[in-house]
């Protein structure tokens, strides 16, 4: 048996700009991805005899059939080589919270996909794996790179962002999850936007300027929740009493906010104290 125990990591968005819909229905986007220091452990046995692959997790609502990402990424992985398909064990410790906008199964499947490439002895290029992991989800070909980029298309389109930004993250996620595909459905009734500036937030990652970085980002997602979803509207106006700072990563519903290292110890701490029943976590860049 060969096992390796893989840390698989969040990302959150810094700005979240829907440009149209492509031909096939999805959506084009611009925006930032920043990888983030909050991670789910995937312990994956390889018992080097054909067979198939078994998923077991500490978290009760993880699907462990065909429905799971990982799995979805097994078979297109055999497929795409036309390897002979292996004994497999994944066993998925869930951190990430789900359908939060941090980009946890997308993540999962990303790192379960390089560490199969990783055992067969590399049958796949970098291209090639982002290629496949599209098709699976659209997060999975930046967390195959795993670097802050700017995203483009429907987030496989990646380039580089430098940070130099001397900061902390601090993570807030209500009980309430938002699917992202009613997130993206009900985009369309969003009259009024408010939109990133990619360039200027990539201009303060650069300059460590905090400032500019926050004052720049926008989320059109996070505006569609707030039209039509009143428990996230309540959550983020008891969040704006803390700092107007809060934005929502991805289609949510977590909260960060960006902070300097100074502070962020007290507003960790003032947040563990009056929402006890939330999701909370002080993080770093990756």
């Amino acid at each position: 048996m060969i096992e390796y125990i893989v840390k698989a990591n969040a990302k959150i968005n810094l700005g979240l700009n829907i440009l149209g819909k492509t031909e096939n229905g999805y959506h084009e986007l611009d925006m930032i991805m920043a990888p983030i220091n909050l991670f789910d452990t995937l312990n994956i046995k390889f018992f080097e005899k054909k067979g198939n692959l078994e998923i077991k997790s500490n978290n009760r609502y993880v699907p462990l059939n065909e429905n799971n990402i990982i799995y979805k990424v097994y078979e297109a992985f055999y497929i795409s080589t036309s390897l002979q398909r292996e004994n497999i064990e994944v066993y998925l410790d869930k951190v990430i919270p789900s359908q939060a906008g941090l980009g946890g199964g997308s993540s999962d499947g990303a790192f379960f996909l390089k560490t199969l490439n990783t055992y067969h002895n590399f049958p796949l290029s970098e291209k090639e794996m982002i290629d496949l992991g599209k098709k699976i989800g659209a997060d999975i070909p930046f967390f195959i790179n795993n670097k802050m980029s700017r995203a483009k298309g429907i987030g496989e389109k990646l380039e580089e962002v430098e940070n130099n930004l001397d900061a902390k993250v601090i993570l807030i996620k209500p009980k309430v999850g938002i699917s992202t595909a009613e997130a993206f459905k009900n985009f369309s009734k969003l009259e009024e936007k408010k939109w990133a500036d990619i360039e200027k937030v990539i201009e303060g990652l650069k300059e460590n300027n905090l400032e500019k970085v926050i004052e720049n980002i926008h989320n059109h997602l996070q505006q569609t929740n707030l039209l039509l979803n009143n428990e996230i509207k309540t959550f983020e106006e008891k969040l704006i009493k803390i700092s107007k700072n809060f934005k929502m990563s991805g289609s949510g519903s977590c909260y960060y906010l960006i902070s300097d290292k100074e502070n962020s110890q007290n507003l960790y701490k003032k947040l563990r104290g009056e929402f006890e029943d939330c999701f909370i976590s002080l993080n770093d860049f990756i």
